[in-house]
């Protein structure tokens, strides 16, 4: 085999000689084109550095030209001050020279039909002139340019930075009692720029812990950055104003769009039990989900598109599940859902951050006349009941007393009015926990007596016998409870089976719907669609028996925990949707979300006795509205401070302003059904054997 030297070895008559295809492998020859490629790439990104160099400085130059044009200020001669240039095939040049600095001749460009060139021109724009042109510019543009030389880009709104303002009365030394305040929030970002959006969620109110004394704000978005807040001063005496930034808009926006409407997976472990053999699975809630060999329980009435699913346990049937314990986590899912560009946004600075407010401490004044308190006998509220409108404000708190602007709250209640209003009455309280403690309230009134454990049970009754008065609390499945708490499921009952039941043993019911602390987890069409089977279930009964009462309760802010982010503005739009669902159905919507958050005591999940107390003497009011002559005596629970002089009322002022009605508060007037049957001697009772408690369901299937 011929063997060949190296290349560059080689003369160049040898190469010549060489037959390409022998020396096409050759290593030298690879390396000699990898050479090659380099510089020819190189050579090209070269060329195309300059080109986007010349395009860049070309732009430039056409920007500047631009805002020449836009300028264009006359001389008194005619003249333009400075050349606007115009690069179209109609541009002339003309050959000039400046006879004062003796430069040589260049070309000027003209604008079309111009023939000399504007005196004392040299071609050079100065900086002044760029800057002024900048300015005009910017004043026609259709943006809004709040600062030339700024290079940073526009922060979320700021709780140091956002300023409030007394807009009426105009003099912090003119606030009565009566007086509806007026303040201005002007929201700012970090650097101190004004926002130009709408959207954060604020939380405000008035306190005066000393007197047990609050009212809560009502805030209204102007949705260019200001906002309207308006508080009412109902009582004499000292009182702090508290103003907090929870989540920025962007936040809200995320919550809204994103989080509302996310994937959300709750799960639960759910227990089954066939003798003395137990297993267990998980459990999962899916809407208009498909699935395969799963445990299939479909609720009769409460649920449509929505199934609660469990795979199919080793061994035992489904029809063994005896109950289930929460295997979710409100913190874990937020965070699975929240993308890490988001999670300054509930952070820092940016999560539940205080206002500095500059004359936050203000006195109220009493009248001339020496009165104390606003009297409520001369607002002329009307009665409670359905579909009340929503005033500027709800109410406030003295003396550890709710006084409701809403409507007519004068009964206060006790053991006697308790049991005139609810003669003749069978109450269930359906939902939660926080419903649970209506239950108790009522109960410790009525003097019925509570089991200890009370505050941990699914179910609980008790009656009254000479009244004929049956309460009744239970708990709605599906609850997101921590994993210690074992739901038994022949304890729980859905609202909707409850209310569909209620005729089998008399009309005289009233049925008290919560549910909002254990859905923070569900998928938001799941939640609708439990409202909406709620309200049409009532609608079906109403049919049957017009006395039917049912109240809603809303949703409260829980707290300011940073581990819980996101809560309060979820809680916020689940009331909503309990408006908007059961608007015009003839529900009694009983508000409570700015009366727990005006109590001047931290904010819990669990309120203190004495707001309790409070929220079922106004869920009497709406019960009872016609009767006014009861009792005001009030018992040793609720008394806060002793009755003084100080509680001496004066007639109300114009300022008690009310929001114009919307389409979301339009309401109607209550009607005559509150005609009461006596009940039978039965009580109902909920399913409490293995077979029984399966009968929750509509059917059981595995798929």
């Amino acid at each position: 085999m011929t063997k060949y030297r190296p290349v560059k070895q080689m003369d160049s008559v040898l190469v010549k000689k060489l037959d390409v295809n022998m020396l096409h492998d050759h290593p030298s020859k690879k390396v000699w084109i990898r050479k090659r490629t380099i510089i020819t790439s190189t050579i090209i990104i070269c060329l195309i550095i300059c080109l986007f160099g010349f395009m860049v400085n070309l732009k430039r130059e056409e920007t500047i030209l631009a805002i020449n044009n836009l300028q264009e200020p006359l001389k008194p001669n005619g003249m333009l001050q400075s050349n606007s240039i115009q690069p179209d095939s109609r541009t002339q040049y003309l050959s000039s020279s400046s006879s004062d600095n003796h430069q040589e001749d260049h070309l000027l460009p003209l604008l079309p039909g111009q023939r000399t060139r504007p005196p004392n021109f040299d071609g050079v724009i100065s900086d002044d002139s760029l800057v002024d042109s900048l300015q005009m510019f910017a004043n026609r543009a259709p943006f809004v340019h709040h600062s030339i030389d700024a290079v940073t880009s526009f922060d979320v709104t700021c709780a140091a930075t956002t300023v409030v303002k007394l807009a009426s009365p105009a003099d912090y030394e003119a606030i009565h009692v009566g007086d509806t305040l007026h303040y201005i929030i002007e929201a700012k970002d970090s650097y101190g720029r004004p926002r130009t959006i709408g959207g954060d969620f604020w939380l405000g109110a008035l306190k005066s812990p000393h007197l047990i004394a609050g009212t809560a704000a009502k805030i209204i978005d102007h949705d260019n950055g200001t906002y309207s807040m308006y508080l009412t001063a109902g009582w004499k005496g000292d009182a702090m104003l508290e103003l907090t930034l929870a989540h920025p808009s962007e936040g809200v926006h995320w919550l809204k769009t994103t989080y509302k409407y996310g994937d959300h997976l709750p799960i639960w472990d759910g227990e089954f039990q066939l003798g003395n053999i137990k297993e267990t699975s998980k459990c999962y809630l899916m809407y208009d989900s498909t699935w395969n060999n799963m445990c299939e329980y479909q609720p009769k009435k409460a649920l449509k598109h929505t199934k609660f699913v469990c795979d199919k346990p080793f061994t035992l049937p489904c029809e063994s599940l005896a109950g289930i314990r929460g295997a979710s986590n409100f913190p874990v899912e937020f965070s699975r859902l929240l993308p890490t560009e988001k999670r300054v946004l509930f952070s820092g600075e940016h999560l539940y951050k205080n206002v500095a407010i500059p004359h936050g401490f203000i006195n109220i004044k009493e009248r001339t006349d020496n009165q104390f308190t606003i009297p409520k006998d001369t607002l002329q509220l009307p009665l409670c009941g359905p579909d009340l409108p929503s005033p500027l404000s709800d109410g406030y708190w003295y003396n550890g007393q709710w006084n409701s602007l809403v409507c007519d709250t004068k009964q206060t209640y006790n053991k006697a009015s308790a049991i005139q209003c609810l003669e003749h009455t069978n109450v269930v309280f359906t939902g939660d926990s926080t419903t649970r403690q209506w239950f108790a309230s009522l109960a410790k009134l009525l003097d019925v007596g509570l089991p200890e454990d009370h505050d941990r049970s699914f179910f609980l009754e008790r009656t009254l016998a000479a009244p004929d008065i049956n309460i009744s609390f239970v708990f709605h499945p599906l609850s997101t409870h921590p994993k210690p708490i074992f739901v038994n499921m022949s304890q729980v009952r859905f609202e909707v089976d409850i209310i569909l039941d209620s005729p089998r043993y008399t009309c005289n019911n009233v049925i008290v719907v919560s549910p909002w602390a254990h859905f923070i987890m569900w998928p938001w069409d799941a939640y609708v669609e439990w409202l909406t089977h709620i309200r049409d279930a009532m609608i079906e009964v109403k049919r049957q028996c017009p006395e039917l009462k049912v109240v809603i309760k809303s949703p409260h802010a829980v707290n300011k925990q940073t581990t819980m982010k996101g809560r309060d503005f979820m809680f916020k739009e689940m009331m909503h949707a309990m408006r908007e669902v059961f608007q015009g159905s003839g529900v009694m919507f009983i508000d409570i979300w700015d009366m727990d958050y005006a109590y001047p005591a931290p904010m819990e999940l669990h309120m203190p006795d004495e707001v309790i107390n409070q929220e079922i003497a106004l869920f009497l009011s709406y019960l009872c509205p016609e009767n006014m002559q009861l009792s005001l005596t009030p018992t040793s629970e609720n008394t806060h401070l002793p009755p003084t002089s100080e509680n001496i009322h004066l007639p109300s002022t114009s300022e008690n302003i009310h929001l114009p009605s919307t389409s979301e508060n339009i309401h109607l007037p209550p009607t005559s059904e509150n005609i009461h049957l006596p009940p039978t001697t039965e009580n109902t009772q909920l399913p409490q054997t293995s077979e029984e408690q399966m009968q929750l369901f509509k059917n059981v299937k595995v798929e």
